[in-house]
């Protein structure tokens, strides 16, 4: 979750504004119009210490550009650095300049960190992290926060900063996932709950790290928190290699992956091409399952294992003679008996194979029927 950004993996970057559904676009619109009312009203006048808020709108579009994705399988999260200073700027310097500050980093991102992105995008972004941060700072003022005029009680502050974070990860990711889902048609629960619960965890630890350099400034000095900022870069940069080598290590089982895949599939129309009699049969078996799997609401990775089993459901076919399956008349008895035999052959060759999802039942059972008259194993019913 990285910046307040209105986007989707499957869209375009260069999507403009009239290419969304009506509600999307009456969505941006209510949430640019909100963000535009909020920096309006509490934007400040003045700044009580202007080298200070200076240094955070600087780190905060610096920060922008240091977002790290987390490696975990099925989740979009990312430690999102910029929470840092979000937070650090709340309790520094209050929360309307830290709307301000949220807003310069969130523009900073925009112009150069995705150059490409529309510029409705952008807005969103801005005036997502305005609202974002404002109702953080307002829930931290409302548990106990103290006004920056006033010493740092670390004994105070754990309580109003937690809740802080939760606020400022659920109005900033429900933000984003009723964009997302007002633009793209989906579920904004499912939205949320694929693409932002992962980055709970990044919300706290952002607002740890603001915390740490907002407890360094009030003991010592601006230097000091530079230095102290050290080490944390070093971290980063230490752990966005590890990342890298992660990444390409997932490309590389990947690459393995599609190549099985194709390997799978050569035969599969191999396969195909021996029985004369149902050309394009294997392709026309996975249109039909997989649509069928989509229209029951299976998962990917279900609808994945029946692809692949659409692939391989005729694999069986190597144990039946070829003049069988090239016969272009009616079968026999004794030939249709061999035909028969097909589905478990085919089960039985695949079950050595350590596929990540139930292929052999489905080859097994490719040729059953509701009223029990389909084979290897007549089953009936459901």
């Amino acid at each position: 979750m990285a910046g307040g950004t209105l986007s989707n993996p499957s869209d375009s970057a260069a999507q403009r504004l009239r290419d969304l559904p009506p509600a999307a676009r009456v969505y941006v619109a209510a949430v640019l119009a909100a963000g535009v009312a909020t920096v309006v009203v509490f934007a400040p006048r003045s700044a009580d210490n202007p080298a200070l808020f200076l240094i955070l709108l600087v780190c905060c579009s610096v920060a922008s550009a240091l977002n790290v994705r987390v490696p975990l399988a099925g989740s979009h999260s990312s430690i999102s650095v910029p929470y840092a200073v979000h937070f650090a700027s709340i309790v520094l310097a209050g929360a309307n300049p830290a709307m301000i500050v949220a807003g310069a980093g969130a523009l900073s991102e925009g112009t150069f960190t995705a150059p490409s992105r529309s510029t409705h995008r952008v807005l969103f972004s801005i005036a997502s992290q305005a609202i974002t941060v404002k109702a953080a700072g307002a829930v931290y003022a409302w548990l106990g926060g103290l006004p920056p005029s006033m010493p740092l009680s670390l004994v105070d502050l754990p309580g109003p900063l937690l809740g802080a974070a939760v606020a400022h990860f659920i109005c900033g990711t429900g933000l984003m996932a009723i964009g997302i889902g007002a633009s793209t048609r989906q579920s904004i629960v499912k939205v949320w709950r694929e693409n932002f619960l992962g980055s709970a965890p990044g919300a706290l630890v952002g607002a740890a790290a603001g915390a740490v350099a907002a407890i360094i400034v009030y003991s010592g000095s601006y230097w000091m928190a530079l230095l102290a900022a050290a080490p944390p870069y070093f971290i980063y940069r230490t752990y966005t290699v590890y990342v890298g080598r992660i990444h390409d290590q997932q490309q590389h089982v990947q690459q393995v992956s599609d190549l099985h895949l194709a390997t799978i599939e050569a035969l599969a129309l191999a396969i195909d091409a021996k029985d004369q009699t149902a050309q394009s049969h294997v392709r026309r078996v996975q249109v039909y399952a997989a649509g069928l799997a989509g229209a029951l609401g299976m998962s990917d990775n279900e609808i994945q294992g029946v692809k692949t089993a659409s692939l391989l459901h005729d694999i069986g076919k190597l144990a039946v003679p070829e003049h069988i399956l090239s016969k272009p008349g009616p079968l026999t008895h004794e030939e249709f008996q061999k035909i028969r035999i097909h589905p478990q052959v085919g089960a039985e060759i695949i079950t050595g194979v350590p596929f990540p999802y139930p292929v052999p039942p489905l080859i097994l059972s490719h040729h059953g029927r509701y009223d029990g008259k389909g084979y290897p194993s007549g089953r009936k019913s459901d």
